[in-house]
C-alpha cells in the first residue's frame, strides 16, 4: 500500500505537537481525521507508530524510528514542489543529429546553450535522418537536425541551413567520370542516407550505372577507396569545405539534384520551456527567414 504525503503530514504533526487536538488545530482538521489518519499510516506500514494511552501520547519505538523517515519524505516533496524554478532551467534536452550537422552552427548553438543553461542535461546522437526521424516520431529524442524540408501533421520544422551536394571522385573532369562510372562502386553513408537516393536519381537522369553501391558509415574510408579509384560519393558541400580529407580528389557541384538543405525539427504541440529556449537560441544565430 502506498504512503500518503498527507498521512505523513500529520503523523509528524502529531509528533511535534504532542497531542491529537493540538494536531487537529495546526492541521485544521478535527481530532477524528488526525485519528484515522494514523491508524491508515500504521495500517501501510504494519507497526504501531502510536502507543495510544488515555493519560498523555507516545511514540512506540517503531515510531521514534520513522519520524526523522517521515520527515526526510516531507522536505523531499517539498523540493520537487520547487524543482522548476522560474529562473532557472532544469531538464533532459535529447537531440538527434545528422554527421555533417556537426560540424556547422549547431556546435555553436549547443556549446552557448549548455552555458547559458548549465542545470539542464543535454545529450546529443547522430544517425542520417530516416532514422532519426523515426526516433523523433517514438519520442526516444526531442528534436532532430535532418535533412527537408519536412511536412508532417504532429511536427514543425524551420531551416536550420542551406545544403547542396558535391559529387566526389578521383576523376579530373566529369567528362572522364562518366567514361569510367560503370566500372566504379557507389560509396554512401548507410543504408538509410538521404543522399543515396539523391544520387542514384542523378545517375539515372543521366543514364549512367556504378558497377555496385556499398553502404560504408565512415567517409575517411569512403574518401580513401576513392583515393584509390575504387569508386566515388556524394558529400554536402558544408562537409568538404576547408575539409583536409577530401584534398586531392575532385569535387563536382550537383546543382540540379533535389534540395537537401538542413531543418530543425521538433513536435509541433510541445509546451517544453526547456526545447523553446533551445530554440531561441537557434534564431539568435540563425534568424529565421
Amino acid at each position: 500500500m502506498l504512503l500518503k504525503l498527507p498521512q505523513l503530514r500529520i503523523f509528524c504533526a502529531l509528533v511535534e505537537t504532542g497531542s491529537v487536538v493540538q494536531a487537529a488545530k495546526k492541521m485544521h482538521c478535527v481530532p477524528s481525521n488526525i485519528s484515522t489518519r494514523i491508524r491508515e499510516l500504521e495500517e501501510s506500514l504494519g507497526v504501531a507508530l502510536v502507543n495510544r494511552d488515555k493519560q498523555r501520547l507516545t511514540l512506540t519505538p517503531e515510531g521514534r524510528a520513522f519520524y526523522p523517515q517521515a520527515q526526510q519524505l516531507l522536505k523531499q516533496s517539498e523540493e520537487c514542489l520547487h524543482f522548476f524554478k522560474p529562473e532557472s532551467l532544469k531538464g533532459h534536452l535529447r537531440l538527434g543529429a545528422l554527421d555533417v550537422a556537426l560540424n556547422s552552427r549547431l556546435q555553436q548553438i549547443m556549446i552557448g546553450f549548455m552555458q547559458q543553461y548549465p542545470e539542464v542535461t543535454v545529450s546529443l546522437s547522430s544517425h542520417s535522418s530516416l532514422p532519426l526521424m523515426d526516433r523523433l516520431l517514438a519520442g526516444e529524442v526531442d528534436m532532430v537536425v535532418v535533412d527537408g524540408p519536412v511536412e508532417h501533421p504532429v511536427l514543425e520544422s524551420r531551416l536550420f541551413g542551406p545544403e547542396s551536394l558535391c559529387l566526389v571522385t578521383h576523376c579530373a573532369s566529369l567528362e572522364t567520370f562518366i567514361e569510367q562510372v560503370s566500372q566504379l562502386t557507389l560509396y554512401t553513408f548507410g543504408e538509410h542516407c538521404f543522399y543515396h537516393v539523391l544520387i542514384e536519381d542523378w545517375l539515372a537522369a543521366q543514364q549512367l550505372e556504378a558497377r555496385q553501391q556499398c553502404d560504408i558509415e565512415s567517409y575517411p574510408l569512403i574518401l580513401g577507396a576513392i583515393r584509390q579509384k575504387l569508386g566515388f560519393t556524394v558529400m554536402p558541400r558544408s562537409f568538404i569545405e576547408n575539409n583536409d580529407e577530401v584534398k586531392g580528389l575532385y569535387c563536382y557541384p550537383l546543382d540540379t539534384l533535389s534540395s537537401c538543405d538542413i531543418y530543425l525539427v521538433w513536435h509541433r504541440y510541445s509546451a517544453s520551456p526547456v526545447e523553446k529556449a533551445f530554440l531561441s537560441m537557434v534564431d539568435e544565430v540563425i534568424p529565421a527567414k
